[in-house]
């Protein structure tokens, strides 16, 4: 099964992470939203992603750095695209996408085709967004690429 990835960008993840850590890798939640001057489900999407990543995890309230997530903040831009696309290929929707790029010689695709794929356990707006997602994220760790003129995905090379 297909689920929707959090609509939030890789470097708002990395900035929660930080303050995590600079808060000794841990934080309650609402303390946390409000010293950003964030509602709770504004930064509710930013948790979730840092948690699907496995990067953080909540316990009663709190937010707190897995062993990963500290990895993370402590490396540089390329360790941690690294750890980004490390977890990344955890990830459903990135095996999927993976996968069918992997079936062209050329490992390229139209997004449009990501789309349908989608759509077979999400609705239009979701699988549109999921797609999305799975370009911001996986260009971030350039895992997957995206060609704006041609509209195509491709496998970044490994």
């Amino acid at each position: 099964m297909i689920e929707p990835l959090p609509r939030t960008g890789i470097s708002t993840v990395i900035g929660l992470l930080e303050l995590i850590d600079d808060a000794k890798g841990k934080e309650d939640i609402f303390k946390l939203a409000k010293s950003l001057q964030f509602d709770l489900e504004d930064i509710l999407p930013v948790i979730d992603a840092s948690e699907l990543l496995g990067l953080a995890e909540v316990i009663d309230g709190d937010i707190k750095l897995t062993p990963t997530g500290k990895r993370l903040v402590e490396a540089d831009v390329n360790e941690r695209k690294l750890v980004i696309k490390q977890q990344l290929k955890k990830l459903k929707p990135f095996q999927e996408t993976i996968a069918a790029l992997k079936t062209k010689e050329d490992k390229r695709m139209d997004r449009e085709f990501f789309v349908e794929l989608f759509e077979a356990h999400l609705s239009e707006e979701d699988a549109e967004n999921l797609v999305h997602t799975i370009i911001d994220w996986g260009r971030y760790a350039e895992l997957i690429g995206y060609n704006l003129d041609t509209e195509e995905m491709y496998l970044d090379q490994e």
